[in-house]
């Protein structure tokens, strides 16, 4: 174990008579580690070769009750989303979020689309992610979805 880990263990140990601190609270943020607020599922995805084009990935992503009270915090405010495009041999094919982020409104659907130039991939896998604006905290579940070519999930 990490000694700065130990040692921030051992004093929220020794300062919890002290201080009335959670230490999941503490070890969450002094790790930069923030709670997951939104739980998303997939609402529509297919993977297809319009004519004369490359493949296309393309993914609805519906949010789900939350499971925290206040959801305030983040309504109205911008943040982002990450689909990253696999094969089915592990190998990265394509990264695609927002450049500026988007407005959170729990009421629309997240699009994210992407074309696969290279058209021998008959089927992909994607994780996608609910992000901060910058895209360095997760702040939703993450959901992988497997496509075959020509595959439409519609729910």
């Amino acid at each position: 174990m990490n000694s700065k880990v130990f040692l921030l263990i051992l004093l929220c140990y020794f300062s919890s008579s002290f201080f009335p601190l959670n230490l999941n609270d503490i070890l969450m943020k002094s790790f930069a580690v923030s709670e997951q607020k939104l739980e998303i599922a997939i609402d529509y995805a297919h993977f297809i070769s319009p004519l004369n084009q490359d493949n296309q990935v393309k993914v609805l992503l519906k949010y789900l009750q939350s499971n925290i009270n206040d959801i305030t915090e983040i309504n109205n405010k911008s943040i982002n989303a990450i689909m990253k495009v696999y094969s089915t041999n592990g190998t990265l094919l394509k990264t695609t979020s927002f450049p500026d982020g988007f407005v959170y409104n729990s009421s629309q659907p997240v699009q994210l689309a992407t074309n696969i130039v290279d058209n021998s991939i008959t089927s992909i896998n994607a994780t996608l992610q609910i992000t901060n604006l910058e895209k360095t905290q997760p702040i939703s579940n993450p959901i992988t979805i497997n496509l075959n070519l020509g595959e439409i999930i519609d729910k």
